[in-house]
């Protein structure tokens, strides 16, 4: 019914869809009950701390029970999730809903990285960069249209659409028999599927992957910031609800654009031309935003992180794919989530401490900071070319 490419696609699009029409309701929503910056950082800790939690034990569970269980999983629990969004009358419901939906995301991701890989071989970081530009897609379109629903039914709208996504994403995993319960959990499958040359347990292929899972930690810092503030920051700064879907818009379309070519690029050109770019343009970036200069900076700053995030999410699978045998192909992914989702906590619980203390700005220039850091760690380190070649 669907080629492989078509299928990792639809299945991140709507699995996400309902997840970029939240992403500027829940902070929002969150003040209009009485929510300060640090409130908004722990909803967006509590986020990381699962899906941090999660990410390494679902990863290990997809390469034993096989792909489809973990995504059968992750869209029951979304919709738990927004059931619970749905409900909730305090910031405290906020926070149980966000512990449930990454629970979902913490076993979606690895799974569906881990099929990428399995499926696609060393063409891995083109095909993640589809699955991230349609996930990409799905917050764009969300995001886009998060402030006319709030403006048109109330700030609880969002949560119901959510619902109905989340379901639909449930139903159609389960609807699809060529859907990635195909792909063979110990041993490569599928057209294009390649094994490492290297061996699990080699010294630089370990680096290589600490290199790649140390970048997810850095992008994602940037993310979480956006995720967790810049609704609330853009609003403080004189933004609409429309407007501040519209830059969630923006930041999101940038990164599908980004993820959509960067994948591409890194398979053919190695994924030090990707990366070492993008920490710069983040370092830039967050200095837009965090230093209040007019509503030009702040979106082109958004965009620029957009950018950077788009353009590292599918080269980082890439790389780990370059540097893992087929076996623990989840495992690996998981803990690549494991370090993003890592990032979502220490983004949310240090940046909404600094943000009460020092002042909104601050969180994005922590960002800076720490990508600016990074790009050092990333010249020494990571290999100019992909460093094997796929057997068999």
């Amino acid at each position: 019914m669907f080629g492989p490419l078509a299928l990792l696609g639809l299945i991140a699009f709507v699995f996400n869809l309902g997840g970029g029409l939240i992403a500027p309701e829940i902070p929002l929503y969150a003040r209009s009950l009485g929510a300060d910056y640090w409130d908004l950082g722990l909803i967006g800790a509590s986020h990381g701390l699962a899906f941090a939690a999660l990410t390494i034990p679902l990863g290990r569970a997809s390469d034993r029970f096989g792909r489809r269980t973990l995504l059968l999983a992750s869209g029951l629990a979304v919709a738990v999730a927004a059931l619970c969004y749905v409900v909730s009358t305090r910031v405290a419901g906020l926070v149980v809903g966000k512990l449930v939906e990454a629970a979902g995301w913490a076993a979606f991701w690895p799974a569906i990285e881990a099929w990428a890989a399995e499926v696609f071989g060393r063409r891995a970081g083109t095909a993640m960069g589809v699955g991230y530009g349609a996930y990409a897609a799905a917050f764009v379109i969300g995001t886009g249209a998060a402030g006319f629903v709030m403006e048109a039914a109330g700030l609880r709208a969002p949560f119901v659409v959510y619902l109905v996504t989340a379901t639909l994403a449930l139903g159609l995993v389960l609807a699809m028999p060529g859907s990635p319960a195909t792909a063979e959990p110990h041993h490569a499958a599928g057209r294009g599927a390649r094994a490492s040359s290297l061996p699990a347990g080699d010294g630089e292929a370990r680096r290589q992957r600490l290199l790649a899972y140390g970048t997810g930690f850095v992008y994602v810092f940037g993310l979480g910031t956006v995720l967790s503030f810049l609704p609330v920051y853009a609003a403080d700064r004189g933004l609409s609800p429309r407007a501040v879907g519209l830059l969630l818009a923006g930041y999101w379309m940038a990164r599908l654009l980004a993820a959509l070519v960067a994948g591409r690029i890194s398979d053919r050109l190695g994924r030090r031309a990707v990366l070492v770019p993008a920490m710069l343009v983040s370092a830039a970036c967050g200095v837009l935003i965090g230093v209040p200069a007019g509503a030009t900076a702040l979106y082109a700053g958004t965009i620029g992180l957009g950018l950077t995030a788009g353009a590292c999410a599918p080269t980082c699978v890439g790389h780990i794919a370059d540097h893992v045998r087929a076996a623990d192909r989840g495992i690996a992914m998981g803990l690549f989530e494991g370090a993003c989702g890592l990032s979502f906590l220490v983004s949310g619980l240090a940046g909404g401490r600094a943000a009460e203390a020092l002042g909104p700005g601050v969180p994005y220039l922590m960002g800076a900071g720490l990508a600016l850091g990074w790009t050092a760690v990333l010249l020494r380190g990571l290999r100019s070319l992909p460093a094997i070649r796929p057997v068999g």
